[in-house]
């Protein structure tokens, strides 16, 4: 039987079509013919996680060039979101043309012994004008989704969307910034707590009174094995409260890394409590004497919320606003509600990135130690110092580190060079401050400024301190001592 010649064309076309495709494609066949797979095909269609916190992610061959990999990291709804990962231990090329280099990771660089530490209250009085979603998202930082969640509530919602200019709000959160308790205070002293449940994301509403307890306690003891059992020894404190106490004490002390068995202190402290609440609300230290085999120092809490000596000396050094010398231009600034370029999804960005050229000197803006030295796969290599009284920077996408984990620094010693390690999309420094834990922006912070107070700031300090001081004094055990709150003292002097 004769083919037609249109016919035959048209299959030997197809026939031609069919070959080509399987020279340059032979992965389309290997699907449908059962073939295996060659190794760097498998590479790119198996699933890939993300290697464990502080270890190096496993290079995908054993050639030393460096391989692009693709991961899969799951968002806040559980979806595996892939992306593009250039060899985190290598500096890259990538995005070298990026006008404003940055990341856009979510970086968890705690170490790995989390310090523990009753979360700090936030406030806030309404104005007129304000708007909840708008204050929610914009000034506090917190989740939206936390906010709707809260809303599909009837109850919630009637609360929330009735707030009175004067009204009070009062939140705290947790280490990576979602919301955990939230009280709003109406009238007559009464008002609506919310508290999320342990394990999960669901909130419990309570009624609550707004009468407060203060009361001030002098705690002295020795160190025999730790500062958190020689706290521990006090019936006055719990132990939410002698944590919250030892991590205080480490700001403006070294002594976790310093105390020494023999040590002996005394503290002044200041607990306000809520009615109907076992642990206290707010844990203040107020003053403090420590006798040490490697420290010894005597200071007190100013207006400012910061510690001096009774000659007026901070504890605090001052901090430089840019830990480099000459100018650099902000490429992405601090910004907790931050979009995803590619996500579409928030990423907060709780740095400040400088775009500068790798190997550019880094310094240290204040005098401190340095407490870690690491690598990340999307933070590359970084560095954390800390500067005492709840303040730390942290230095990330650098191309080498000039110091090493308990080194002490002081302010403009060269401490690493910038670079573009990790997952960056150019060249840059991602620069962090964080006070109390919680990251703040470093280009706005209220920064110390000087060592020591002088004219009528060190006199009004005197005149707060000296009440503070003789309690410390006059202390030969642990005892509750009758005072006015810290507030209504500053207040007044």
């Amino acid at each position: 039987m004769r083919v037609p010649r249109r016919s035959f064309t048209l299959l030997m076309a197809c026939l031609g079509i069919g070959l080509i495709s399987g020279a340059l494609f032979p992965g389309l066949l290997s699907g449908f013919t059962g073939g295996t797979m060659t190794p760097d095909e498998e590479r790119l269609v198996r699933p890939l996680s993300l290697p464990p916190h502080g270890e190096e992610a496993e290079s995908p061959r054993s050639s030393p060039e460096p391989t692009p990999r693709l991961s899969a990291t799951p968002d806040a709804q559980g979806l595996q979101r892939a992306s593009y990962t250039p060899d985190a231990d290598i500096e890259t090329d990538l995005g070298r043309e990026e006008e404003n280099p940055t990341s856009y990771e979510a970086l968890d660089l705690e170490e790995g012994e989390r310090r523990t530490t009753a979360p700090e209250w936030n406030s806030y009085t309404i104005r007129p004008g304000d708007r909840l979603s708008a204050l929610w998202g914009n000034d506090w930082g917190l989740p939206m989704a936390t906010l709707y969640r809260l809303l599909e509530d009837k109850g919630n919602a009637r609360i929330l969307n009735r707030l009175r200019v004067g009204q009070q709000v009062e939140w705290q959160t947790d280490e990576q910034g979602y919301l955990t308790r939230l009280r709003i205070w109406g009238d007559h002293g009464r008002g609506t707590e919310w508290k999320r449940e342990a394990g999960g994301w669901d909130f419990s509403r309570r009624e609550v009174e707004n009468a407060r307890e203060v009361s001030h306690l002098v705690i002295t003891g020795q160190v025999e094995s730790s500062i958190s059992a020689a706290l521990a020894r006090s019936s006055d404190l719990s132990a939410s409260a002698v944590a919250a106490l030892v991590v205080l004490l480490d700001r403006h002390l070294p002594v976790r890394s310093r105390a020494r068995s023999g040590d002996a202190f005394t503290l002044l402290v200041e607990q306000e409590t809520l009615v109907g609440d076992d642990e206290p609300y707010d844990l203040r230290l107020l003053a403090f004497e420590y006798q040490g085999q490697q420290i010894d120092v005597r200071a007190a809490r100013h207006t400012d919320n910061r510690f001096y000596t009774p000659e007026g000396r901070g504890l605090l050094p001052p901090f430089d606003r840019r830990p480099f010398a000459g100018h650099y231009r902000i490429s992405s600034p601090f910004n907790p509600r931050r979009v995803h370029p590619v996500t579409g999804r928030v990423a907060p960005h709780r740095g400040t990135d400088f775009a500068m050229p790798s190997g550019t000197p880094i310094v240290a803006p204040a005098d401190g130690r340095v407490s870690r030295v690491a690598h990340h796969p999307y933070a590359g290599r970084y560095l954390v110092v800390e500067h005492g009284q709840g303040y730390t920077t942290r230095y990330l996408h650098l191309s080498r580190v000039l110091v090493r984990p308990g080194q002490s620094v002081e302010r403009g010693d060269r401490i690493a060079l910038s670079g573009n390690t990790g997952r960056s999309t150019g060249p840059h420094l991602h620069y962090e401050l964080h006070v109390n834990g919680r990251a703040v922006d470093a280009m706005r912070a209220d920064l110390p400024e000087s060592h020591h107070l002088a004219g009528e700031e060190l006199r009004r300090f005197r005149r707060v301190s000296s009440a503070l001081l003789a309690q410390l004094e006059q202390a030969d055990r642990s005892r509750r001592v009758a005072m006015a709150p810290f507030s209504e003292m500053a207040a007044t002097m």
